[in-house]
């Protein structure tokens, strides 16, 4: 096992509690969104300028009383 796949399985783990998550890029690549270097920096891109959005829009149905299940 590598080095990097060895520290992804023990981030979950540590006593901070942390945790390694693609973010869908596994999906996105058995779809074919995913292909090369450029497409993965593409991915990655797109989800730093939505994860804020769609966080925000999370926190404000939940604070309205949206079920948590549905929220999920």
């Amino acid at each position: 096992m590598s080095r990097a796949a060895l520290l992804v399985l023990a981030d979950g783990r540590f006593p901070a509690g942390g945790h390694a998550h693609s973010g869908g890029a596994e999906a996105a690549v058995r779809a074919g969104r995913i292909t090369d270097a450029a497409s993965l920096e593409a991915f990655c891109r797109g989800r730093l300028h939505t994860s804020g959005v769609v966080a925000a829009c999370v926190a404000a149905a939940a604070a309205l009383g949206v079920d948590p299940g549905e929220l999920d």
